[in-house]
């Protein structure tokens, strides 16, 4: 839950479609964070969980760890 990925894939998007600003931080900044009250019940805080090629349809942990599909 809240993990996310970059990618190099574009995407154009009509602005109307942004609803707010999130932050992505490392996964231990978020386990950090989310452990402190301040941050238990943000529903915009995500952490980075690592890469997806989209040519080669790799997914590869932030750790470098290759995921297979």
């Amino acid at each position: 839950q809240n993990a996310l990925y970059q990618s190099c894939h574009e995407d154009e998007n009509d602005v109307q479609t942004i609803s707010h600003k999130c932050q992505v931080v490392g996964r231990e900044h978020y386990e950090q964070m989310t452990r402190s009250k301040k941050y238990q019940d943000r529903q915009d805080l995500y952490y980075l969980a690592g890469t997806y090629d989209p040519t080669t349809g790799r997914l590869v942990t932030a750790d470098g760890v290759p995921v297979l599909c």
